[in-house]
Formats: structure tokens, C-alpha cells, sequence
């Protein structure tokens, strides 16, 4: 019996401690089993809204796989799976995931997901699937269209050549032309929507009786004013070989700059940046704070959109993330040298 006991301990030690390898990530077995209960536990959470029903079995799908990609991006990032674990943890249990997917039953997370696997790609030199996934997800929706910024950017970095980048291109375009047509056809308001952005500081007073809105007519000038400036500007920088935690830092940047001033947003338009925020944040851990100002802002949307008023006033959190990108803009002009070129230029 002695001896029995001691095979079993030594069994349950060796478990405890057994290392596991599947598609190039090492975890063990009681990493492996913490992933089962968050899972549970995020499971439980989308079934905790009885008003809400049971969540869409696609979304619940979609949101799961976004965690795992997301997850492994960071693995092969930084190749730590502590990080990756902790990247699916937050990822899968996020308060704005759940908000989104199981009581708006809004379809952000496919967005997210397309735009995640399409880095995913990337990372890995896939180009071509790389393009065609980024473009599926500028078709779904225009608030994706600051990305095709970092499209440019990537074929100055000789990441893309020029038919892959001229497929996000014509996609961006087409969804942006029909996007247009349907808002001065549609007659929304500044008003209809939950996204604090630069409408929530400057005012967001529609223009009655008119058959387009001038302010919106506006907005979308500017940001595709501001997206080619930016462009123009980072483009100075001499590009060396630059790692994805760089490209995560581009894409809140100019996504976050075209969700800013483009109008019609809704509470999603934050979605996609408060999970490209988590993962780089774990890539880079002194950029902690960003994700969760992010989540404050986004939930804030989302509270407004569910019970009809936010926390504060919505120009806080409108003032709140102009900051957030304020900051991203001088560490990214640092980052790339822009700074000192217009400096040595002087």
C-alpha cells in the first residue's frame, strides 16, 4: 500500500509539472488547467444576464477565438506564456467584450477578430492573407479605416508590395464611399450614437431640415485629411525592421485618430482598439495605464448606450482619449526618429 501511495504521488507531481508543447507554445499543467476555468468563468459571465438571454453562439465563438489569437500573438511576441495566458485571461473576461457580444449582441468582435488573425499573418510573412483579411474587415465597417494608414506605413516598411497594398486600399474605399451615402441619406444625428469622440467636446447639434449634415460632411474631410498628414509625416522616418509590438502601437494610433473624428461612431468603434490596447500592453508592460483608460472611455460608451447615461458627462472621456492619442503621437514620433530628422533638418 506504501508503495501504491507513492506512485500516485509521484504521478500527481509529475503532473503538476509536466510541460506541454502544441503549435510552438510550452505551458504547463496547471497553466493549461487556469485556461479551463477562466473559460468557465467567461462562460458563466455571458450567462449571467437573464434579461439578455443566452449569447449568440457565433459571437461566443468569435470572442473565444479572439482571446486564443490574441494569446498567441503575444506568445510570439514576446514568447512568454505567462504573458500569453494572462493575454487570454483579460481578453476572454473583458467588460467591454461581454458588453458588446452578449447583452447588445453587437457584431464588433468579428471585426476584431479578422483584424487580429490578419496581424497573426503578418507576424508570420503570410502578405497576401495578411491584405485579404484586413480588407474583409474594412468592407465590414468604416471605423476600421485609420488602419489603412498603417497599410502605407508597412509598404514603406517593405512588409507589403504594392498589390497587396492596393486591395485594403480599393476595400477602404468602397466602404468609405458607402458609408457616405448611407449617413446623408439615413437622416441619423450627431446624437444617435455612444462613442466619445471630438462631437462630445465641440458639440454635437444636428442641423434640422437639411439633406446632409455639415458638421458630419466636416468630420469625414478631416479625417481623411488627418490620416494623409499623418501618413506623410511618419513616412519621413527611414524605416528599419520594425517588431509587432511597433505596428500594435500604429494601429491604436491612427485607428484611434480616425474613430476620433470620423462622426456616426457608436460604442463599438472602441472594441477593436480596447483589445489591440490589452495586447500591447502586455508586450510593452510600461504602457499599463493605456488599456485601462481605454476601457473606462469604451465602457463608458456602452453604459450610455445600455441605461441611457454614463458615469460623467461623455466630454470627459472625449477629453480623456484625446489625451491617450496625444501621448501615442509624440512616443511614435520619438520612436521613429521623426522628431530628430525635423530636428537635424533645422
Amino acid at each position: 500500500e506504501g508503495d501504491s501511495s507513492m506512485k500516485v504521488d509521484n504521478f500527481l507531481r509529475e503532473l503538476l509539472f509536466r510541460k506541454f508543447r502544441i503549435a510552438g507554445m510550452t505551458f504547463d499543467f496547471l497553466e493549461a488547467l487556469l485556461a479551463v476555468c477562466i473559460t468557465g468563468v467567461g462562460l458563466v459571465l455571458r450567462t449571467s444576464f437573464p434579461d439578455s438571454g443566452m449569447p449568440h453562439p457565433l459571437y461566443l465563438l468569435a470572442e473565444w477565438y479572439l482571446a486564443v489569437a490574441g494569446a498567441v500573438l503575444v506568445h510570439q511576441i514576446t514568447g512568454n506564456g505567462r504573458k500569453s495566458l494572462l493575454t487570454y485571461s483579460v481578453l476572454l473576461i473583458l467588460p467591454t467584450v461581454i458588453a458588446d457580444g452578449t447583452i447588445l449582441r453587437n457584431n464588433a468582435c468579428v471585426g476584431a477578430l479578422l483584424i487580429v488573425s490578419a496581424l497573426l499573418f503578418l507576424e508570420n510573412g503570410c502578405g497576401w492573407l495578411f491584405s485579404v483579411v484586413l480588407s474583409a474587415a474594412l468592407l465590414l465597417h468604416v471605423r476600421y479605416v485609420g488602419l489603412l494608414a498603417v497599410c502605407m506605413l508597412l509598404w514603406q516598411m517593405r512588409k507589403l508590395n504594392n498589390l497587396q497594398l492596393v486591395l485594403p486600399v480599393m476595400a477602404a474605399a468602397a466602404r468609405f464611399v458607402y458609408s457616405y451615402r448611407a449617413w446623408m441619406e439615413a437622416g441619423y444625428t450627431l446624437t444617435t450614437f455612444h462613442w466619445p469622440n471630438i462631437y462630445e467636446i465641440i458639440g454635437n447639434t444636428s442641423m434640422q431640415g437639411q439633406s446632409f449634415e455639415p458638421l458630419a460632411t466636416v468630420g469625414l474631410f478631416l479625417t481623411f485629411g488627418l490620416l494623409v498628414i499623418g501618413v506623410w509625416v511618419f513616412s519621413q522616418s527611414k524605416w528599419e525592421e520594425q517588431k509587432s509590438p511597433m505596428i500594435l502601437e500604429l494601429m491604436l494610433f491612427f485607428g484611434l485618430a480616425a474613430a476620433y473624428f470620423l462622426p456616426y461612431m457608436d460604442q463599438t468603434a472602441g472594441y477593436l482598439f480596447c483589445v489591440l490596447a490589452v495586447m500591447f500592453a502586455f508586450a510593452e508592460p510600461k504602457w499599463f495605464l493605456v488599456p485601462v483608460f481605454l476601457q473606462i472611455v469604451t465602457f463608458a460608451g456602452y453604459q450610455e448606450a445600455v441605461n441611457g447615461e454614463s458615469m460623467m458627462p461623455m466630454w470627459v472621456f472625449a477629453v480623456i482619449q484625446l489625451g491617450i492619442q496625444a501621448l501615442f503621437a509624440v512616443h511614435l514620433l520619438k520612436k521613429t526618429k521623426v522628431v530628430d530628422l525635423c530636428s537635424r533638418i533645422n
